[in-house]
C-alpha cells in the first residue's frame, strides 16, 4: 500500500519521486492544523504526530537521524510559549509551598520509576520508554526529552495522551460529584 501511495505521489510530480520526508512534514502541518482546530489539548502536537504517524506507516519509512538544529529551535520555541504563559504574581509564596512541591516531587518520581518497571515488564518495552510513558507532564516536553535521551517518543506521547483523555473526562465528572454532595 505504501508503494502503491508513493507511485501515485510520483505520477502527480510528472513522474519525479517525492522526497517522502516533504510528505511526512506536510502530514504533520496538516495535522498540526486539524488539532488545533479540533481544541483539543496539545491538539496541535497531538494532530500533527497522529497525522505524521500514518503517512510515515504507510509509506513504510523507517526511522530518521535526529535534526539537532531542528530539535534546539523546537526546545527554544517551546520555553519561550512557556515563559510567555508564566505568572509570577504569587512569587511571595513560593517559601511556603516549597517543602511540599519538593515531596511532592520525590513521591512521585519514586511511584514513576514503580510504575515504569511495571510497564517495562508487562509490555516488553525498554525502560527509558517506560519511564517516559509513566512519568506525568506536558506532552511537548515528553517527547522533546525522550527523542534527546533515546527513548521511543510515540510510545511515550500514547501513553501520556491516554492519561490526558482520561484526565479531562473524568475528573470533570469526579468534580461535579463532589460538588453536588
Amino acid at each position: 500500500m505504501g508503494a502503491l501511495f508513493y507511485c501515485i505521489l510520483g505520477v502527480r510530480n510528472g513522474g519525479k519521486p517525492v522526497n517522502p520526508n516533504y510528505m511526512v512534514l506536510f502530514a504533520v502541518l496538516g495535522g498540526s492544523a486539524i488539532g488545533h482546530k479540533s481544541g483539543f489539548p496539545a491538539g496541535a502536537l497531538v494532530g500533527g504526530l497522529l497525522l505524521g504517524l500514518v503517512i510515515k506507516a504507510i509509506m513504510h519509512m523507517g526511522v530518521d537521524t535526529r535534526i539537532d538544529w531542528l530539535s534546539w529551535v523546537s526546545q527554544a520555541l517551546v520555553a519561550y510559549v512557556l515563559v510567555r504563559g508564566s505568572d509570577f504574581s504569587s512569587i511571595a509564596e513560593i517559601p511556603r509551598y516549597l517543602p511540599a512541591a519538593i515531596a511532592y516531587s520525590f513521591s512521585l518520581l519514586i511511584f514513576t520509576l514503580g510504575l515504569a518497571w511495571v510497564f517495562s515488564r508487562l509490555c516488553k518495552m525498554d525502560f527509558l520508554t517506560s519511564l517516559f510513558a509513566t512519568t506525568p507532564g506536558g506532552l511537548t516536553g515528553i517527547a522533546i526529552v525522550a527523542v534527546d535521551i533515546g527513548a521511543d517518543p510515540t510510545i511515550s506521547i500514547l501513553f501520556n495522551i491516554c492519561r490526558i483523555v482520561t484526565i479531562l473526562i473524568v475528573v470533570p465528572i469526579i468534580a461535579n460529584i463532589i460538588v453536588r454532595y
